[in-house]
């Protein structure tokens, strides 16, 4: 029974994967034609089609997303997309020049402290490598080292070299399991989203009556809580308060 379920599944995850082929071959095609609104129709029903299939989204269909997001002037749209996209792909210069670019263009300017020298290294570093890739080459690097370990008891010959492998091999897997350890907990408490009406006002309360800040389509918050229809959210600058959810997509 397990292997028809798997046969099945395998199959229509193929018929999917030529659809998928088809329509961002269309998509592109609309997009070139600058027909937008289409080319983002189709381009959408290939993170449907991946959703059902359990496939991970593709950073190039979010990328195109993007793009014909901001050209009908969905810059909330656009934004969210491309930052999605900036998490599968977060050394892709064209997302982050994109991102930039698009930063550049919503209403709001924030006052953040610029990064030291050494924040600017470890967040490059950490932009390196994506987390699951990163847990898959420490496992490897485990498995190594317990293979030379045994080498090493059971053969008397180079054991020196061996003994300066492992450390180098244990050094490199140290390094990878803290940057690891610091991406995963910076992924499970941060939640981003991206504001996307035109303006809206974030209150001191659920329902409250206090305008605290307003702020406008395509700026990006850090969402701290929820509760009901509203989440609790700070701004860049760390100013914080309670917008509804219906006008916020998380990234």
């Amino acid at each position: 029974m397990k292997k028809i379920i798997l046969s099945l599944f395998v199959f229509v995850s193929v018929i999917f994967a030529d659809t998928n082929n088809e329509l961002f071959a269309e998509a592109n095609r609309l997009y070139d034609e600058r027909n937008f609104d289409s080319a983002i129709v189709l381009y959408m029903q290939i993170l449907e089609n991946n959703e059902k299939t359990g496939t991970p989204p593709n950073s190039a269909v979010l990328y195109n997303i993007s793009n014909s997001a901001y050209r009908v002037g969905n810059i909330g749209k656009a934004i969210l997309f491309l930052e999605r996209a900036k998490l599968l792909a977060p050394n892709n210069r064209d997302i982050a020049a994109n991102l930039d670019f698009l930063r550049r263009q919503t209403v709001d300017r924030f006052e953040i402290p610029e990064k030291s020298f050494a924040e600017q290294i470890f967040d490059y570093f950490q932009n390196l490598i994506r987390l699951e890739t990163q847990i898959i080459i420490i496992i490897i690097l485990s498995f190594l080292i317990t293979a030379i370990l045994g080498f090493t008891l059971f053969s008397p010959r180079l054991r020196t070299l061996k003994i300066y492998t492992m450390m180098i091999l244990f050094l490199i897997t140290l390094i990878l399991g803290i940057s690891a350890g610091a991406k995963y907990n910076t992924q499970r408490n941060t939640i981003r989203g991206v504001i996307m009406a035109e303006s809206i006002n974030a209150v001191n309360e659920p329902r409250g009556n206090k305008t605290i800040f307003n702020a406008h389509a395509g700026t990006v918050l850090n969402i701290i809580s929820s509760e009901g229809n509203w989440y609790f959210v700070s701004l860049p600058n760390g100013v914080s308060g309670w917008v509804q959810k219906q006008f916020v997509e998380i990234i």
